[in-house]
């Protein structure tokens, strides 16, 4: 009677190839639905930031967290706001400063992304265990200031 060894440990530079494969894989699968949805990555991504349990930001704190200069947010927000996905206010405190927003169209539009991510990405494909052991490995893995760029 043979016995079967345990699968040999993935070495690291197959691991690097592997989450570069599901990169892609998950990139070709947004480009499909927001192209569907007739939005760009960068427009997608300002939806992202600003959706879920986040409180309206201003233009410079989104440009932060989109880690880009200001004046592209302006673009940005423009072009959302112009299909009625944001709202922009002027800061009470500071007139200088333009807080934005998700109007319920945007929320809506960031739902669909979510919910298509859930049912038709790459991920869906994973059990709801596996998403979670997933989850729990990348948060550990991009746990902020644990790597410089």
């Amino acid at each position: 009677m043979t016995t079967k060894s345990p699968p040999a440990e993935a070495p690291p530079a197959e691991l690097v190839e592997r989450v570069y494969d599901f990169m892609g894989a998950m990139g070709r699968w947004s480009q499909k639905l927001l192209g569907d949805l007739d939005l760009t990555e960068a427009v997608a991504d300002v939806l992202w930031c600003l959706g879920g349990p986040k409180e309206p930001m201003s233009q410079r704190v989104l440009a932060g967290r989109l880690h880009c200069d200001p004046s592209n947010v302006s673009y940005l927000v423009d072009r959302l706001e112009e299909r009625g996905l944001i709202q922009r206010r002027i800061d009470n405190s500071d007139h200088r400063v333009n807080i934005v927003s998700l109007s319920s169209a945007g929320l809506r539009v960031r739902n669909q992304i979510m919910g298509a991510a859930t049912t038709d990405s790459p991920l869906a494909r994973l059990s709801r265990k596996e998403q979670q052991q997933l989850h729990d490995l990348l948060a550990k893995a991009i746990k902020p200031e644990t790597f410089d760029l």
